[in-house]
């Protein structure tokens, strides 16, 4: 069984996950400090060492962006994890605001098949066909790229937030449910449209 971690462990694991996919290499203890609200490098570094200490992540010396995740096959790699259950994103708001975080979870990592960042619950069922229901808790594994056919967590229209599948072929856009009665949405490339992760399962019950 893997260590509990603290819901500010939980989103500051997260942030740097999702920091390593977007850009290829770990934010700096500053930049972890701007995303979770937290000016004090010290208090920062603190809790970083707590994740290095519970075998999530390794703090290589004398680097400045030296922040390496441990990987699932590591001897240390859990079979349970704790993810933050995010409530209703606002315009603006980053994902990863901590005033957001309902609660944590732990869960068994068996249920993704990729690994999650955080949770968000489904409201409505325009994706029953594909076995999301309303009330589910999707599992997002944050990332802001993705490829056509892929089910894909979107920021549109600045706040709302949604699960859809992504079709992408040449300049075209289009988020697609799979249930009878609803409509594709089309963002307008004048709105403030992102792909915020990609669906890597869920939990259902919770």
């Amino acid at each position: 069984m893997s260590i509990q971690l603290t819901s500010r462990q939980s989103n500051i694991l997260a942030f740097i996950r999702a920091r390593l996919d977007q850009a290829g290499e770990a934010p700096t203890l500053e930049e972890i400090g701007n995303a979770m609200g937290l000016p004090n490098v010290s208090a920062v570094l603190k809790h970083v060492r707590s994740l290095e200490a519970k075998g999530r992540l390794v703090i290589e010396p004398n680097r400045t962006r030296g922040i390496r995740l441990v990987q699932e096959n590591d001897p240390f790699a859990a079979d349970t994890m704790e993810l933050p259950l995010i409530g209703r994103i606002a315009a603006g708001e980053p994902i990863f605001s901590e005033s957001r975080v309902e609660r944590s979870m732990r869960v068994s990592s068996d249920l993704f098949r990729l690994r999650p960042d955080y949770l968000v619950r489904v409201v409505g069922d325009s994706m029953r066909d594909e076995g999301i229901l309303d009330g589910d808790l999707v599992a997002v594994h944050a990332t802001p790229v993705a490829r056509h056919g892929q089910i894909v967590a979107a920021r549109v229209e600045g706040e709302r937030f949604t699960i859809k599948r992504l079709y992408w072929k040449g300049d075209v856009i289009r988020l697609l449910p799979n249930s009878a009665g609803y409509e594709p949405i089309d963002p307008d490339p004048t709105e403030d449209f992102a792909i915020e992760g990609l669906f890597a399962g869920l939990v259902r019950g919770a």
